[in-house]
């Protein structure tokens, strides 16, 4: 595993630019028997996780080009948030730009404030407790309402339940790399929501209803836990073997609360009025629907009133909400904090509840987190920013994107780095520290924090490098992989290449496997054959094997005569020595120089692009992939440009696509053909094949309805539903950093469709304005192109107007087995469509590029 945070004590850079701009973690046991059913297995225990730690933020979001689908990192949340502004908002605006707000309607006055109150602790003087010696039959047991506190001893399973008293922590003592029990009970006078912390576990139950527990331990996390009157059996499912799992009751008389212990903040700086952002949890400890939640900041001699909404926060579910930093005034001197009033409103809260939080305020020239509200989800998100030593504001400086390894934060990935006088260092975060391997939400996070950085501080487009260590090292191959117009160089250091090199785990086969197509980061190296790799590795490392640097190295030569390869002797995985005021291991002098000498043509007229489909990447250079003809296979672009202008384009495996003439024109082309067809070069979009059907941001597998602002849609009649979407906002904070909403179904307005991707829970067809041909269900009865599947779950992807929605439905009390398909992960990759029943699939495959159902299946 990676190192501890690394740490070192560069010299302070300078002042940085002060341009102001416009605006994996689990798949549960089941997923693996659905996989294999369906024609492929994928080991879902990742080599370094995907887990919860805190974050901090950066300034708002926007900007161009990027992976993950349609809309690109880049673009605007979807109305996600808004400063108060008027429908339609664009939330990546900069508020001092915004629309003024509406008058208020007349109605009831704002709710009193409140100051939060302290947490109670609830005592549990002893947890029941034992370990799994095999296979774990205790899980349907628990997973069903009526789960009572087992008998001291041995029972029927085998399991030998013995009573341990936590200690002042919560800890509840060492055990053995294992799934372990802890059952307790807890009497409630009443209906009431506590708090629980459990570290090192990963799932808590009451009654048979779920909530997620913090896998990694981290100590930060908090969720809602909704008892009823009388006694209640808390059972928490923990892991042995990696820490001592804990667990923490708390009450509170408050209906809404923060959990201040996983705040996402950026550091304020000296002199600098430019917005940022806040992300706190809160939980709805109300029993009842939140509606209209607002994350206020309230106003000061610094600070504007600012307030960003979120639709709703069911009960018993906890998100991470976004507060928008604007300054009025410059935040102070460097070494204090300046005090920030955040508050949580609802028309369903008594109070408006506030809590105050304390920023630090740094000198401009030290390495600092930034913050931004990111397009995925409307979140709060931060990198670490090393800024150019001698900053001078008449220079254009270039940008080196590094990525962390597992556990690391992004501050400390940016403190292991010297500032340099020719660019900027951004260190994203992955979310989290363990995060998404740099996959998926991962993927977009760094391309998110680099198109932040190059946009806020008006950068040099042809200078951009890609780096990182360890899981950052895989995240380097990956990411650069899939975004070869983003960088000039990429110089992975301790990196490994895919799960399947590095693990011995066999790839997923059939729609599973085209599904995680873009973590096979071999099959795509050929779309680096014109830029620089720089590959370091130590030849001791004791937890990325050599062998991973040096056959990508040779993986690399084959195609590229552009290829160095430093192996530093005797070196483990983390190492340091005397070449740099920096961690040599990261910030190797000869990579900085190597990437010093190499430029980018973001528009280059000759080049090679292979992709797993546009939801991964759409764009390069100047062409933008709308659809491909097949989900089987690889699309693939190849340009040609002639001495005398002609610039010639062949294709594999594409549908439709759109080129820019305007790019075209402005690079020399004269003429341009596409499949040996004469296209027109005009100064402006060039669509060429079908435009319908399939597109980036419409366009699947299932994952992708996760890439923008998305809320969970339940019927007003199904509890089971209801705690379905709580535990995934729930999941969702905890792995992703991340805020979503759910509510039901009577609350859904046409603006909440306008603004989100909507996942429906257990809807009837009729309840949909859009269900594609040739599918329905009904009373746990699934129909697929003609084909009825009994007692089945059925999941899939599909547009709704210009939205992508989703939705995921079970048979009668047979909800629980929606948790198989747990999507927040960078290895639960589904494809656009899954029926499956008892844990075993029974269909699965890809809508064709007009959505129709001809795909294979």
């Amino acid at each position: 595993m990676p190192p501890s945070t690394p740490v070192c004590h560069p010299s302070a850079p300078s002042r940085v630019r002060r341009r102001l701009v416009p605006y994996d973690l689990f798949v549960f046991a089941l997923a693996g028997g659905m996989v294999a059913a369906c024609g492929g297995g994928d080991d879902d225990a990742s080599p370094t996780g995907g887990s919860p730690e805190s974050g901090d933020a950066t300034v708002g979001t926007g900007g161009a080009g990027g992976a993950g689908g349609a809309q690109g990192p880049d673009a605007a949340p979807g109305g996600a948030d808004t400063l108060d502004a008027g429908p339609g908002a664009d939330a990546s605006a900069d508020p001092a730009d915004a629309a003024p707000s509406p008058p208020p309607d007349a109605g009831p006055p704002p709710a009193p404030v409140q100051a939060t109150a302290e947490w109670v602790p609830v005592s549990v003087p002893s947890w029941r407790v034992a370990t799994v010696g095999g296979e774990d039959e205790l899980l349907a047991f628990v997973e069903r309402p009526g789960f009572d506190l087992p008998p001291l001893g041995r029972d029927f399973r085998g399991m030998v339940w013995s009573d341990v008293t936590p200690d002042e922590n919560g800890g509840l003592g060492g055990f053995p790399p294992a799934i372990v029990y802890a059952a307790a009970v807890v009497p409630v006078e009443r209906d009431t929501t506590l708090i629980l912390r459990a570290d090192n576990g990963i799932t808590a139950y009451v009654d048979g209803v779920p909530q997620p527990a913090d896998l990694y331990g981290s100590g930060r996390m908090r969720v809602p836990l909704r008892l009823k009157a009388g006694e209640n059996v808390v059972v928490l499912r923990l892991i042995g073997g990696r820490g001592t799992p804990t667990a923490t009751l708390w009450s509170s008389p408050d209906e809404a609360v923060f959990n201040t212990a996983d705040v996402t903040a950026p550091d304020l700086m000296v002199g600098d009025t430019r917005p940022q952002f806040i992300g706190v949890p809160v939980l709805n400890l109300s029993g009842r629907v939140l509606r209209d939640v607002r994350a206020e900041v309230a106003g000061d001699d610094v600070f504007q009133d600012t307030a960003l909404s979120l639709p709703a926060l069911p009960p018993g579910g906890m998100t991470k909400l976004a507060f928008a930093l604007q300054l009025r005034a410059a935040p102070g001197d460097a070494g204090t904090t300046r005090a920030v009033r955040l508050r949580v409103a609802s028309p369903d809260l008594p109070f408006r509840y506030e809590q105050t939080i304390d920023l630090p305020v740094v000198d401009p020239q030290a390495t600092h987190r930034e913050s931004f509200l990111s397009a995925v989800d409307g979140s709060a998100q931060y990198f670490g920013l090393v800024p150019p030593s001698g900053f001078d504001p008449a220079r254009t400086y270039g940008v080196v994107l590094t990525l962390h390894g597992a556990g690391v934060e992004g501050i400390g990935q940016a403190q292991a780095y010297a500032p340099k006088d020719w660019t900027y260092i951004a260190a994203a975060t992955n979310r989290r520290p363990f995060g998404f391997d740099w996959e998926a939400w991962g993927r977009l996070d760094a391309l998110e924090v680099l198109s932040h950085t190059q946009r806020v501080f008006d950068t040099d487009p042809t200078r951009v490098y890609l780096t990182g260590h360890s899981m950052g090292g895989h995240g380097t191959w990956n990411v650069g992989v899939h975004n070869p117009g983003r960088f000039a160089v990429v110089g992975p250091s301790a990196g490994w290449s895919s799960f399947y090199t590095y693990t011995g785990d066999a790839q997923p086969t059939g729609p599973f496997g085209r599904a995680r197509a873009a973590s096979n980061t071999n099959d795509y190296v050929t779309n680096l054959d014109r830029r620089g790799i720089y590959v370091i590795h130590g030849s001791a490392d004791d937890n990325v094997p050599v062998r991973e640097g040096r056959d990508m190295v040779a993986l690399a030569q084959q195609t590229n005569d552009d290829v160095v390869y430093h192996e530093e002797p005797g070196a483990g995985h983390w190492w340091d020595g005397e070449r740099s005021p920096g961690a040599d291991c990261v910030d190797w002098p000869p990579l900085f120089e190597f990437m010093r000498a190499h430029t980018l043509d973001p528009f280059e007229l000759d080049f090679d692009f292979r992709t797993p489909g546009p939801w991964v990447t759409s764009t390069h250079s100047f062409v933008t992939l709308r659809s491909c003809e097949r989900a089987d296979a690889d699309c693939v672009v190849r340009s040609r440009r002639a001495p005398d202008g002609t610039v010639a384009l062949t294709t594999e495996n594409v549908r439709g696509l759109v080129l820019d003439g305007a790019a075209l024109l402005a690079a020399g082309a004269t003429a341009l053909s596409v499949d040996d067809e004469p296209q027109a070069l005009i100064d402006g979009p060039v669509p060429v094949g079908p435009q319908d059907g399939k597109r980036p941001d419409l366009y699947g597998p299932v994952e992708a309805v996760y890439y923008r602002p998305f809320c969970y849609v339940y019927p007003d009649d199904a509890p089971d539903y209801a705690a379905y979407a709580a535990h995934q906002l729930s999941y969702w904070a905890i792995i992703g950093n991340g805020r979503a909403c759910a509510l039901p179904r009577s609350l859904l307005t046409p603006r909440i469709r306008a603004d989100f991707n909507l996942i429906h829970l257990g809807p009837e067809p009729g309840d949909l304005t859009a269900v594609p041909e040739g599918l329905t269900w009904s009373g746990g009865e699934v129909t697929l192109g003609g084909t009825t599947h009994s007692r089945a779950s059925l999941v899939y992807v599909y547009p709704d107007g210009d939205r992508l929605s989703a939705v995921m439905t079970a048979p009668a009390r047979g909800v629980a087995s929606l948790f198989a398909v747990q999507p927040f992960s960078s290895r639960g990759g589904l494809p656009d469509y899954l029926v499956f029943s008892a844990g075993r699939g029974l269909a699965a495959g890809f809508f064709d590029g007009g959505w129709g159902l001809s795909a294979g299946r």
